[in-house]
């Protein structure tokens, strides 16, 4: 994507004439000191930097309109969860330290409240009371926050606010209601148990097997077996060394992804940084525990510079999360230079590997060597702007303590870029996706209930998505080589992944990840291109190596509708049947494709579907399934155009419900063949069935599964274990509420 940094990266490099400067990659620190050593190249990252707007919310005016708005659709009551909204909103547009910010969290635990999210109301309130919430009602927000504390057993939370509450009595006279309610509170908080702060138990715990690291010189660094796995079970479990969320074009809205920086856990009541009010966490804890890396990344936050970057912010992070115990380990150096502490830190990284987790990440490969020669220039520039940017923008290099010493400023400057540098080329190669399913958001789509957090009937479909939210770096599972034909899976619980097998894999075998390209997914050319550019190797895998492209073909084919031919063909990438009419290759006759033309002006057209134009959709999906191939990825597309339109009517007509059921059913037989059980795809594919039994459900009352339904749903409540706890507990709780068997 163009950006301004893009932009910049190309004038630098035209205007110094980097190339000539920069002929080749000779190293991390030797590369970087190549930029440093042009006076006018750290003069225009400065420049940029200072140039960068302030995106920052500080409008205090633009807070209070969204607190107003929360406060009338919440006293209107309306839609609880879309006041939320609007109080979150006005907790991102608040300036820090402000009464606007106080108030904006008050008046938001009181929906929290409404909605039984205890814990994070007593949070809210406790932020309120922190700030500059006006003194003449504290005591209102004290007797709420109370109230979260006893309705979450927090005998020590309450009790601490109950004794703010006598100092208030102290100084002025109670209001018999508040005395009488001041009197209880002190007796319940008598008969709550001492505070246990629960254990996190989300991740589960496996006997894992042994594996074991070679090299070769085709292939570097590699995995193997070291004795027999089973299909389905668990290889490795690994926290995220560091993970960043991931940006889209959304990202420059108000609300950024209410998904924690800290523990990875997603979909959560969004605690911002006050500072840049961009970085989301899940609770105060976790907002005070990330403290010590986001301190260097809030000013970034505020002119959206990790945005602008990309996966250079996950090479930042990485340095930033792994700088205190790499310096631990340099204890006994007393002088050095940039390039020494670089070397011991490579040493360092391989001599401890198995127990050092930051230097797992220290010493994955980089691809430098065989990158174009602008990738690595383009690259080396971002990471010794980001160092000028942690000596310009932050206390970074104030806060080295007695380790200033060791290297003069410049040094300083030369070291944390090329480190800088080296992550940004592992990440390249070695960097994961984090895939979750993410909510919608009320004001657009309101699909939870009225009184709490629950999906509504017939919802779910339209409540989740499947995206990536973060960007990791799991160094173990980074050793694994790829293959277009894996034999592994990935889950993802927070910032963990686990990852089990897809066959029976044998002592000795490789174990293979997939980094994108898969065979079912891509033809072996564009696989293999998507590897060069970013991977810079050839695949050789068993796929590749058969020259055959008739697993990606298979969901590719159409098929000529005439008797006497009834062949199977491809058809060219810029051939649409949306568009126009087919013609067969083979007997040369022309296919007509008005049925996918009307389905596809359902949704195009501004007139709201009705139920009685169901039946000419389902005969048209009827017509276009004549000439598509089994798994053909192009009944995924009709059959959701089908759904989005007349789902809503299900409930109406039996004849209606059981058509959608079948279709739905052959939707779901589509993703599992091209995906698997066990995918995000897959998952997603269910969401329509399992709304059309709650549907059913609704209307029958008590009823059974027929064979196919019961398969399915048994296959999904296993599959959504793909996804974090809290994912998988809301899911499983619509289905229970939902369907009566």
């Amino acid at each position: 994507m163009e950006n301004g940094w893009d932009s910049m990266v190309s004038r630098i490099v035209r205007v110094y004439n980097l190339i000539s400067t920069v002929p080749k990659f000779q190293g991390e620190v030797e590369t970087v000191r190549k930029m440093q050593s042009i006076p006018e190249v750290r003069k225009a990252c400065r420049s940029w930097l200072k140039k960068l707007p302030n995106v920052r919310g500080n409008d205090e005016e633009k807070s209070h309109l969204y607190r107003e708005n929360g406060n009338e659709i919440f006293r209107g009551r309306k839609s609880p969860h879309v006041a939320l909204e609007a109080y979150s909103k006005a907790i991102f547009a608040a300036p820090r330290g402000s009464a606007s910010l106080a108030m904006a969290h008050a008046n938001r635990a009181i929906v929290l409240m409404s909605l039984k999210r205890f814990k994070e109301a007593y949070e809210d309130c406790q932020l309120a009371l922190e700030g500059a919430y006006p003194e003449e009602n504290r005591l209102r927000v004290l007797f709420r926050q109370a109230e979260c504390a006893l309705q979450i057993r927090d005998r020590d939370g309450l009790e601490k606010t109950l004794d703010e509450i006598g100092k208030v009595s102290d100084e002025q006279e109670l209001a018999t209601f508040e005395a009488e309610r001041y009197k209880r509170l002190q007796q319940l908080a008598g008969m709550i148990a001492i505070t246990e702060i629960p254990q996190d138990n989300t991740d589960s715990e496996f006997v894992l097997p042994q594996m074991e690291e070679k090299s070769s010189e085709e292939v570097g660094r590699y995995m193997v077996a070291k004795e027999v796995i089973r299909k389905d079970s668990p290889i490795v479990q690994e926290k995220a060394a560091s993970f960043v969320p991931v940006y889209d074009p959304r990202g420059r809205s108000e609300l950024p992804p209410f998904d924690c920086q800290c523990c990875g856990d997603v979909n959560v009541i969004p605690f911002p940084c006050s500072t840049c009010g961009r970085a989301c966490y899940c609770s105060l804890a976790c907002r005070q525990e990330h403290f010590s890396v986001h301190q260097y990344e809030c000013p970034g936050y505020t002119k959206h510079l990790w945005y602008l970057i990309g996966i250079a912010h996950l090479g930042v992070r990485s340095f930033l999360d792994g700088f205190e115990s790499s310096m631990q380990r340099l204890d006994n150096l007393d002088e050095c230079t940039p390039d020494v502490l670089f070397q011991k830190m490579l040493e360092i990284s391989e001599a401890q590997r198995d127990h050092y987790h930051y230097g797992k990440v220290f010493r994955l490969v980089t691809n430098f060597e065989r990158m174009s020669l602008s990738d690595v220039i383009q690259y080396s520039l971002t990471a010794y702007m980001l160092a000028i940017y942690l000596s310009e923008s932050t206390d970074f290099f104030k806060n080295l303590g007695n380790k200033s010493s060791l290297l003069s400023k410049d040094d300083w400057i030369l070291y944390v870029g090329s480190v800088i540098f080296r992550h940004i080329g592992q990440l390249v190669c070695n960097g994961h996706a984090i895939s979750e399913l993410r909510g919608g958001i009320a004001s657009e789509n309101n699909c939870l209930e009225f009184d709490s957090f629950n999906i509504r009937a017939g919802f779910l479909h339209r409540y989740y998505e499947s995206s990536r939210v973060f960007t990791g770096i799991f160094p173990q599972v980074s050793m694994f080589n790829h293959s277009c034909e894996p034999n592994i899976r990935n889950t993802f619980n927070k910032n963990t992944l686990t990852v089990y097998a897809t066959r029976d894999i044998e002592s000795g075998e490789e174990i293979f990840n997939c980094y994108g390209p898969n065979c079912k997914l891509m033809n072996k050319l564009e696989r293999n291109l998507a590897l060069r550019q970013q991977y810079c190797f050839e695949c050789r895998c068993t796929r590749c190596a058969s020259g055959k492209d008739d697993v990606y073909e298979q969901y590719e084919l159409f098929k000529c509708p005439f008797s006497k031919c009834s062949k199977k063909f491809m058809v060219k990438q810029n051939v649409d049947p949306f568009e126009k009419d087919i013609k067969c290759p083979l007997c040369k006759r022309i296919i007509d494709c008005s049925c996918f033309q009307l389905i596809a002006s359902g949704m195009s057209s501004e007139q709201e579907s009705c139920y009685e134009d169901f039946e000419d959709a389902m005969n048209a999906y009827n017509k276009c399934a004549l000439v598509l191939s089994q798994y053909h990825e192009t009944k995924i597309t009709l059959a959701h155009m089908i759904f989005i339109q007349y789902l809503p009517f299900s409930g109406l007509d039996e004849r209606c419900l059981k058509a959608l059921k079948t279709l739905a059913q052959e939707f779901v037989q589509i993703r599992e063949h091209r995906f698997g059980k066990m995918s995000p795809e897959y998952v997603v594919g269910c969401f329509y069935l399992m709304d059309l039994l709650v549907i059913e459900s609704k209307c029958e009352g008590e009823f059974e599964l027929d064979t196919e339904s019961s398969a399915i749903m048994d296959n999904f409540k296993k599959a959504i274990e793909i996804f974090g706890t809290s994912t998988r507990g809301k899911i499983l709780h619509y289905l229970k509420t939902h369907i009566t068997l």
